[in-house]
């Protein structure tokens, strides 16, 4: 099975809707609308972990690709937080944001 075909499958929608009954805002700012879910990695399409995905406005998650794309963002380890960690922050650098918490009320 293809990536796009996956993503039409049973699997993918129901962990999606899961990722969604959580807070609906982006992880990294926080935005409302727009929102996609992202892989964290792509080892394995068929064994996806609920751990591997986070929620992401289409900027950011747009960000995160091209960013990755230049090689702006490398991942030493395989944790599934330190790599969320430095996507943030490479992605909130990218935004001119890398000093403001989001979450701060």
């Amino acid at each position: 099975m293809e990536y796009k075909e996956y993503l039409q499958s049973n699997d993918w929608k129901n962990k999606k809707k899961v990722k969604y009954k959580k807070p609906r805002k982006c992880a990294i700012c926080t935005a409302t609308q727009n929102l996609d879910v992202h892989h964290l990695n792509y080892k394995n399409l068929f064994d996806v972990e609920l751990s591997d995905l986070r929620v992401l406005c289409h900027r950011c998650h747009f960000l995160v690709h091209n960013l990755m794309k230049q090689g702006k963002i490398k991942f030493k380890s395989t944790r599934h937080h330190s790599q969320f960690v430095l996507i943030k922050t490479a992605v909130k650098k990218a935004l001119g944001i890398l000093n403001k918490n989001m979450f701060a009320y």
